[in-house]
């Protein structure tokens, strides 16, 4: 479902910033304390962490599709004043951005009479809303996340270990069977894995099996689903063998 982020050391500026609060510590707001630059410094920060692919979905991103998502919500910690709000390690970039629209979204086209929450994109971050159930949510800081959900040439994705509630429990609230989702998915498994101008070889899909697809570009920018597509390699691999 997702890649693992492994969270760097937080941005100076945040950190300049988290100091100078003294007293107000515990009352520091997101929304609220939190100055445009640091956001915009925040974001690109998180962005470049995650090698510009969404958290959730490993849709590609980048400043304007993206939004900065709470692990745990804003709604649940916003009256605990215990500095998740503004805490580095609670945050993460993640389709869409602000600006969000499905009728005008190419990721996420929508061929119908505009709704009133249009806004809304159907999976991901949006889809879970303000979900957050710790021990059924499995995120992208865990190091196992990669392995706990398996991947199809479809496009489709279940648990790896169908006993695993918390994988099935993720799967469902951030709707990542999701048909469009599924589509998107598909098609980059075919492009990378099926090519219709070449035919690739046993070597080949090894090489993508073995991380070819984890190497960021001279941009720092994953492929988009890079590890749906190593994922597929690596059992079309074994099939191989």
């Amino acid at each position: 479902m997702m890649k693992y982020i492994e969270k760097a050391q937080e941005p100076e500026t945040l950190r300049s910033w988290f100091d100078n609060q003294y007293g107000k510590r515990l009352g520091c707001d997101y929304y609220d304390d939190f100055h445009g630059d640091i956001k915009r410094e925040v974001k690109d920060s998180l962005l470049r962490e995650q090698g510009f692919i969404c958290c959730y979905t490993g849709i590609l991103i980048d400043a304007n599709t993206s939004h900065v998502e709470h692990l745990k919500p804003y709604s649940i910690y916003r009256d605990q004043k215990n500095y998740e709000d503004v805490n580095y390690f609670n945050l993460v970039a993640a389709y869409p951005g602000s600006n969000y629209d499905a009728q005008n979204d190419e990721v996420n086209p929508v061929r119908k009479k505009r709704k009133k929450n249009s806004h809304k994109c159907p999976f991901g971050a949006h889809a879970r809303d303000n979900w957050y159930e710790p021990h059924n949510f499995v995120t992208p800081l865990h190091r196992d996340c990669e392995t706990r959900f398996k991947f199809y040439d479809s496009g489709k994705v279940e648990a790896t270990n169908h006993q695993d509630s918390a994988a099935q429990k993720t799967i469902e609230k951030l709707v990542l069977n999701h048909q469009r989702l599924i589509d998107l998915r598909r098609i980059a498994i075919d492009e990378a894995l099926f090519p219709l101008d070449i035919e690739l070889d046993a070597s080949d899909i090894q090489k993508i099996a073995n991380g070819l697809y984890s190497q960021k570009d001279a941009e720092g920018k994953f492929p988009q689903f890079c590890f749906v597509i190593e994922q597929v390699a690596k059992q079309h691999d074994l099939d191989v063998l």
